[in-house]
């Protein structure tokens, strides 16, 4: 395992508390972060936002009425120990039906939602920066920014409620990156002399930091791996050769010619599609479609340590936890809660609705696979196993449930028979198909 997180895993933060010496583009990061934060990383950049890995010291337990910098404070808002029936919601967000977040005014205010009440010491935590936008409107850029994170967070929630692992959600902020004298790494100043960014405002959305590697980076480490022949053992399953290199010599043409390795497919990687099969069909289960479902954005937390035997494969299991809910929607839930098997039965039908936004979900995830691990079909193929094989659980526990209830044995075996849930699985494969011939995007008209 330290071999593989030292090749995979991110490198450790830098102490410094200036900006971060990755480069980053566009207006500065909002100056609460740059000014209150021990070390300030950047992950990624995209046209929406930035993701931020963020260090920050707190005091010591016991000294919840002072800030960062010595000096006594009020307690914030979102004290955990205000438990008034008037305050209840007092300093948190709404986001959603009875989904409440937690409003962070400064870093440097303690107790604070980003650290348990009784912890203390360094924290890191993922911040999601979503920008403004100088092409939008001001008052039409303030509205979609704060409505997309509202909805990123809300999804989040409803997955952690529904026990699907994923970064929990520890506040939301809106702070001004408005300042005369920030800098950027390239030293420019953001002045008289520069873009006005005066009275902008950037939406935070403060995640859990989840350790590990993506499936991506794990898969593309065992390809490489497996080339060099380092886990190739002696009675193992041999190892999938390269892809053949193509005929034309690229160095006639003055270009390095680049070979992609094929993916590994051996018990591990086939646990970890199976598992990230389940984990997608327990999110839809739960109503809450990704979007962009792919190798990158799944997390695997307890990456395997390279095996020195063929029976060490059989010992490990894969933890899985999805990230980046930037583009998540939510639909209602397939599980019953606790409703007949004739009204579970009927909100079934209304799921078939629900059917192609699901499907469109498993079609970027295949291509995600097919584009970036060649030869990975059969990891497709298990994922859709691992997918089907979670909703027809789910009807044979509620079959066993209704068996504990004194319910006749044959009315149970009819309602096996017909798979509630497995309904909902068959018709979102179904609708697979078609999206496979058409693309993700839907028709205009028909």
């Amino acid at each position: 395992r330290q071999c593989i997180m030292s090749e995979m895993s991110h490198s450790e933060p830098t102490t410094s508390t200036s900006l971060p010496t990755k480069k980053w583009y566009g207006q500065p990061p909002p100056l609460e972060l740059v000014r209150n934060s021990s070390s300030l990383r950047l992950l990624s950049q995209g046209a929406e936002g930035r993701v931020w890995l963020v260090t920050l010291e707190f005091p010591a337990a016991g000294t919840s009425g002072s800030t960062l910098d010595g000096k006594s404070s009020k307690p914030c808002d979102n004290d955990p120990g205000d438990d008034t029936t008037n305050n209840k919601h007092k300093g948190t967000i709404h986001v959603g039906s009875s989904i409440h977040v937690p409003k962070l005014p400064s870093l440097t205010e303690f107790p604070t939602s980003l650290l348990p009440s009784d912890a203390s010491g360094s924290v890191q935590v993922i911040c999601k920066e979503r920008f403004p936008k100088r092409y939008r409107h001001p008052q039409l850029d303030a509205s979609l920014t704060k409505s997309r994170t509202k909805a990123e967070a809300r999804c989040l929630i409803r997955c952690q409620r529904g026990g699907i692992p994923c970064p929990n959600v520890l506040g939301i902020a809106h702070w001004s990156n408005d300042d005369k004298t920030s800098v950027n790494e390239e030293g420019k100043k953001y002045g008289d002399n520069a873009i006005d960014v005066t009275g902008t405002i950037a939406a935070c959305l403060f995640l859990e930091y989840i350790d590990g590697c993506t499936v991506r980076q794990y898969l593309e480490y065992r390809s490489s791996e497996t080339i060099s022949g380092n886990d190739a053992r002696e009675g193992c399953a041999e190892p999938i050769s390269k892809r053949q290199k193509q005929d034309f010599k690229a160095e006639d043409f003055g270009i390095q010619k680049k070979v992609r390795d094929a993916t590994v497919i051996d018990a591990l990687t086939l646990s970890v599609a199976r598992s990230l099969g389940i984990l997608v069909g327990k999110m839809h289960a739960a109503g809450i479609v990704h979007g962009d479902l792919t190798t990158s954005n799944v997390m695997l937390r307890n990456p395997p340590p390279v095996p020195n035997e063929c029976n060490q494969q059989n010992e490990w299991e894969p933890h899985l936890a999805l990230i980046d809910f930037g583009l998540a929607t939510s639909t209602s839930s397939v599980l019953a809660n606790g409703k007949s098997n004739k009204q579970a039965s009927q909100k079934q039908n209304k799921q078939h609705f629900h059917a192609e936004e699901k499907a469109v979900d498993l079609y970027v995830l295949e291509r995600a696979f097919l584009s970036t691990h060649p030869d990975s079909d059969m990891l497709v193929q298990e994922v859709w196993k691992g997918y089907i094989s979670y909703f027809d659980g789910l009807d044979k526990d509620e079959s066993e449930e209704e068996l504990q209830n004194g319910k006749n044995d044959k009315v149970v075996e009819e309602s096996r028979g017909a798979g509630v849930h497995g309904q909902v699985a068959i018709a979102v494969m179904n609708r697979l198909e078609e999206v496979r011939k058409r693309g993700r995007k839907r028709e205009c008209f028909g």
